[in-house]
């Protein structure tokens, strides 16, 4: 797996929700738990502002020898994100959780960014 700098936030593709991921524990959670209704347009954004699409296993014949189940993996993008660009993603966010002050969210860093996330979690 990716070298993924945690804590992190999960965008869902045409969605203003966010998810706060603090840890890998959180991810593998997740992720065994929505494998199947993830979508490939989905990423994950970690505190160093990379980019990873989530990738789906290609399906195999399944027999004895290869029935486990295999999670889908993170592939990390060649372009990370910067402050200007998450910061209407944070800020819809806000909106979509009901911070009636949206537009006065503001930070300078990706991690200030996804600590912001979390405390909108906490907050609605």
């Amino acid at each position: 797996m990716q070298q993924i700098h945690w804590p992190a936030i999960l965008k869902f593709d045409q969605d203003d929700e966010l998810m706060y991921l603090a840890n890998h524990q959180d991810w593998l959670s997740f992720i065994c738990a929505n494998q199947y209704t993830v979508c490939v347009q989905d990423t994950l954004i970690d505190s160093s502002g990379d980019i990873y699409l989530i990738a789906k296993p290609q399906p195999e014949h399944t027999s004895i020898d290869t029935s486990v189940a295999q999670l889908p993996h993170l592939v990390k993008q060649p372009q990370p994100i910067n402050v200007l660009q998450m910061l209407p993603l944070v800020r819809q966010y806000g909106q979509f959780q009901g911070h009636c002050c949206s537009a006065k969210i503001v930070f300078t860093t990706i991690e200030q960014g996804i600590a912001t996330v979390a405390e909108l979690e906490q907050l609605y």
